[in-house]
């Protein structure tokens, strides 16, 4: 029973024993209606901190307070403003700050039926009250105020205040037909006590819905919420500018690799949006084997960092290789070298050819016999020509090397050219350089390509050799070591996991640890889909052609058919349209053909696609497991 209940109680006892003083029941009705309105106010402060202490948005947590400062006061309307500071961008003077002004937060009138919030995605709140005006402090306006001189300030009536103007409260409410009356404005501040924001309350009302000015009682307890207010906000404030430093360091090391070359950058802002827009549409999708999955927005912007991360183990990849335009490109095209290789040789024809010559003149040969030898020699000459033409071809790359090409140059790797330049080569430092060249008495034999360039020319499909496809793909073993290494909170120790997975496949089959399906998080597998479908349309990468979005997506059923992707992801992809719209923004207008999403199921969704989540998720979102 409340205290206040308890008085009533011994005043009902004091007047059936005819004990009733008429002082000492008004001083008991006095004392009642007092500790009523406090236990009121207790109850209040009680729910508020309760309510903050669940919710982790910052908006929301601005809204529980203004209320909460509302009620506890009977205030009809009421603004929270936060100090947003802007700094110069000069680099020897770092931190310097340039502006300063009061952001509007939450507005809140009960009257007007007004309950609005700034949020991420609004365009246009209202404008920001700056707290300097050509260089003097805004002492004009009274939010302004007391934020520079942390006053608290106590207006019996708006229209008759002196020292404010209030012209545009006055033309609001002539516009509305509200009339604003007693407000309070007090700071609220930080534990340095720095003011950080400003909380103003407009027209207090009794019972009767009477408008009176806000009472000493009112700046008591609102000096009690406004600390706790001011508290939970830099709480969340810090939080917030530490996400910011970290999700800015990861964005920097994107550009990092964005530096080495431009395309990473693009590659890693793509996939990371592709990888939110994907998972916000499975997070929605109502029906299949997902339909109960449902992505929190702190599970989504950590996915979202995932994303971003997913290939920072590329910080070391050599460039020459990740970026490999030809199949003999190293740090130079090699193919000028066969070039130079195979025009000494037919200089070492055309030699043959002279000499031969110089035998008819001496009648060593006879012209029949000059005459089949030369033409013999111009057929070599031709064929050479026409193999490196074949060769330059197939050094941009392609899905497949033809067996015609294949034997031109496993034919021409036997060929040799004179050689007059003896080189002595050495090792220094892991790197072989020449040490001693000399001009030989008899030339010696070299081929016009190497066992290194043969086996470059050889490549089936694309342009890395097997050892220089170890070398890229080994960014993701250092994606995973480096990872995991970082200490994230409690509530993101998965996110390594996310993100250094996305290389791994259903089956098993994939790198660089081979997890099986139910080692691999619905996360993982959505970041796989987004970076592979990426990759395959780009449009910047100095390697390969920009793919057409039907091809793609095949690409992406066989791997579906194979079991590296996860089909039902896929599935949603299509059937959200997510893949359209994606193309539309992102893909030149020649690469877009028509797609039939029906026909793309039919042909390689498999039936029976398996629920092979880890647990933890099936339990998360009490998702059926596998029958044994």
């Amino acid at each position: 029973m409340k205290i206040a209940q308890r008085l009533q109680d011994l005043s009902d006892l004091l007047a059936k024993n005819k004990l009733a003083d008429p002082l000492a029941s008004k001083l008991i009705e006095k004392i009642s209606f007092e500790i009523n309105e406090l236990e009121r106010q207790i109850d209040i402060l009680t729910l508020a901190g309760s309510d903050i202490h669940k919710e982790k948005e910052q908006q929301a947590i601005m809204e529980i307070i203004l209320n909460s400062a509302r009620k506890l006061t009977n205030a009809d309307g009421g603004t929270l403003y936060m100090v947003e500071e802007e700094y110069s961008e000069d680099h020897y003077n770092p931190g310097e700050i340039k502006s300063r002004k009061l952001q509007f937060e939450v507005l809140q009138n009960d009257t007007m039926g007004v309950y609005l919030k700034r949020t991420a995605s609004s365009k246009i709140f209202l404008p920001p009250v700056p707290l300097e005006i050509d260089g003097k402090p805004n002492q004009h306006n009274v939010s302004a105020h007391c934020a520079i001189t942390g006053e608290i300030i106590n207006i019996e009536d708006v229209y008759h205040a002196r020292g404010f103007d209030f012209s545009g409260t006055k033309k609001y409410d002539a516009t509305t037909g509200y009339r604003s009356k007693s407000m309070l404005v007090l700071p609220l501040r930080n534990h340095q006590f720095d003011i950080i924001g400003v909380m103003q309350l407009i027209n207090r009302q009794t019972a009767t819905g009477e408008i009176i000015p806000f009472t000493s009682s009112d700046l008591a307890i609102l000096q009690a919420i406004s600390y706790q207010a001011a508290v939970t906000l830099t709480t969340q404030i810090l939080v917030q500018e530490q996400v910011d430093l970290f999700n800015s360091f990861v964005q920097v090391l994107a550009e990092g690799l964005g530096e080495k070359a431009a395309y990473h950058y693009g590659h890693i802002n793509r996939v990371a949006g592709l990888t939110l827009e994907l998972a916000q549409q499975v997070s929605q999708w109502e029906k299949g084997i997902y339909g109960q999955v449902t992505l929190s927005q702190a599970e989504l912007s950590e996915l979202k960092l995932a994303g971003w991360m997913h290939d920072i183990g590329k910080l070391t990849t050599p460039e020459n290789v990740v970026s490999k335009q030809l199949k003999l490109e190293r740090v130079s095209n090699r193919m000028e070298l066969i070039i130079e290789r195979t025009n000494s040789k037919i200089k070492d024809l055309e030699i043959a050819k002279l000499q031969a010559q110089l035998k008819t003149r001496q009648g060593e040969l006879s012209k029949d016999q000059f005459q089949k030898e030369s033409k013999k020699i111009d057929q070599k000459k031709r064929k050479l020509v026409k193999i490196l033409k074949n060769l330059n071809r197939t050094n941009f790359g392609g899905e497949f090397l033809e067996e015609a090409t294949k034997k031109e140059i496993l034919e021409m790797a036997e060929l040799t050219h004179k050689q007059w330049i003896g080189c002595e080569k050495t090792l220094y430092n892991g790197t072989e350089n020449i040490k001693q060249l000399r001009l030989l008495k008899q030339p010696t034999p070299d081929r016009l390509i190497n066992e290194e360039e043969k086996e470059c020319l050889l490549i089936q499909r694309g342009t890395l050799t097997a050892a220089e496809r170890q070398i890229v793909n080994d960014h993701a073993d250092r994606s995973w070591r480096w990872l995991f290494k970082l200490p994230f909170p409690k509530k993101m120790k998965k996110l390594p996991l996310f993100a250094a997975a996305h290389h791994e496949t259903l089956s098993g089959s994939g790198y660089p640890i081979g997890l099986k399906a139910e080692q691999l998080p619905l996360q993982a597998r959505i970041i796989a889909i987004a970076d592979i479908f990426e990759a395959l349309t780009a449009s910047d990468r100095p390697y390969k052609q920009p793919m057409k979005l039907s091809k793609a997506l095949e690409i992406l059923g066989f791997m579906v058919k194979e079991q590296q992707l996860d089909a039902e992801i896929v599935k949603i992809f299509l059937e959200s349209g997510l893949y359209q719209q994606w193309a539309a923004e992102h893909l030149k207008t020649t690469q877009i053909d028509e797609i039939n999403a029906s026909n793309w199921i039919e042909r390689f969704y498999p039936s029976g696609f398996p629920m092979s989540l880890p647990e933890f998720q099936k339990e998360l979102w009490e998702l059926p497991s596998n029958p044994p």
